[in-house]
């Protein structure tokens, strides 16, 4: 009864009627890796073959074989390979597909492929505003658990795909599945876990938050914890007034607030001597490097009229922030850190935090991104 319950509910879901039309989203899946063979099934699947000098043929199947060959797309719906130029595949469920290296994945929507290059196969995932943004959450958050975290982040990834969805016009696509854009594998397969997230974004169905004197969308970055201070985005990017340095206690007591690496000192100290061109034996700078102090962020280390962004050294060392202190420790360097990611917008510990003490998704976005306003997509022209 409960799994009848579950599923009549996320029917319900997917077909409740909308006041806007929904967008729809066009994301590269698998777009970090080499893409030979793709396998679509689990429901009935439309395909609509096309070929340069052809009437488009539409073919139903239930399972469809994809491949590159030459510089064609060669497709297997009943065991004989037929070629195409672009293959369109539409479907009235979710989608079960095999990727590289045998990844299953659930998608909802429907599929556009075409050559990439000259072996690749391209994988455009064609996807309701909303159904995408539900797929978003549920990547992007992984654990962490809360109808108000999940609402606050649904409008965190709507807006972002607003602001960015020319971002790769040109290939053919909006948005990439990987953090270049936002991190989007489908579906899960837990029912359960599929209709709380498409209740999330539904619930908070279209709305954007937009500069507080403009109708531009904000840049709604986020990270995964701020370790108790937010960054501004000028330290990183272009200035925003609601991406502001401020204190954030939410982030406090988190999985991720602190952190801890070693580094060989010889390999530290080489760096700062090689950027500002100094010995590495030299005292002054050694006393600099082996003891730093950021009670609070700073964007510069400096030393001698040189300086360098903190942002640098945590790109070329692979740490988890810009901000730590350092210590020397026999032949190691000491990192003493706080916080994971660029520190900028919403922390997502601190958001979960804000949920799991009862405050609203309106709440937790307004202590990210100070002075936003909240509207929906027919103020924003899309």
């Amino acid at each position: 009864m409960r799994i009848r319950l579950v599923f009549g509910l996320l029917a319900s879901l997917l077909l409740m009627p909308s006041a806007l039309a929904m967008p729809q989203v066009r994301v590269r899946i698998y777009a970090v890796k080499d893409v030979y063979e793709f396998k679509m099934g689990g429901t009935t699947l439309r395909s609509i073959w096309f070929l340069l000098g052809a009437q488009p043929d539409t073919v139903e199947s239930s399972n469809l074989h994809l491949r590159r060959s030459g510089a064609m797309v060669q497709g297997n719906t009943d065991g004989t390979w037929r070629s195409a130029d672009s293959i369109r595949v539409e479907a009235d469920q979710p989608v079960a597909t095999e990727g590289p290296s045998g990844q299953r994945r659930s998608y909802p929507g429907g599929f556009t492929l075409a050559p990439l290059g000259a072996t690749e196969l391209l994988v455009v995932n064609r996807v309701p505003l909303e159904d995408y943004v539900a797929g978003v959450v549920n990547a992007e958050l992984g654990k962490y658990l809360g109808r108000e975290l999940w609402r606050a982040q649904a409008t965190v990834a709507r807006t972002w795909w607003a602001a960015n969805r020319r971002k790769y016009a040109p290939l053919g696509y909006q948005v990439s599945d990987d953090v270049r854009s936002q991190v989007y594998h489908g579906w899960p397969a837990d029912s359960t876990r599929r209709f709380n997230l498409i209740e999330a974004a539904f619930s908070t169905e279209g709305l954007l938050l937009y500069r507080a004197d403009t109708n531009a969308f904000v840049e709604t970055l986020f990270h995964a914890n701020s370790g108790g201070e937010l960054m501004p985005a000028a330290w990183y990017f272009k200035p925003s007034a609601h991406l502001v340095n401020k204190p954030d206690s939410f982030s406090l007591d988190c999985p991720q607030t602190y952190w801890v690496k070693r580094i060989p000192s010889a390999d530290w100290i080489r760096f700062f001597a090689q950027t500002w061109s100094v010995s590495s034996t030299n005292e002054s700078l050694r006393q600099a490097v082996f003891s730093i102090e950021q009670d609070s962020r700073r964007e510069f280390l400096e030393w001698n009229g040189n300086k360098i962004r903190f942002r640098l050294l945590r790109e070329r060392f692979g740490l988890r922030s810009s901000w730590f202190s350092t210590e020397l420790e026999g032949n190691e360097v000491l990192l003493h850190g706080r916080g994971n990611g660029h520190g900028i917008g919403l922390s997502q510990e601190g958001a979960w935090r804000m949920s799991q003490l009862g405050y609203g998704f309106r709440s937790i976005l307004e202590h990210y991104y100070p002075g936003a306003r909240l509207s929906d997509l027919q103020h924003s022209g899309l």
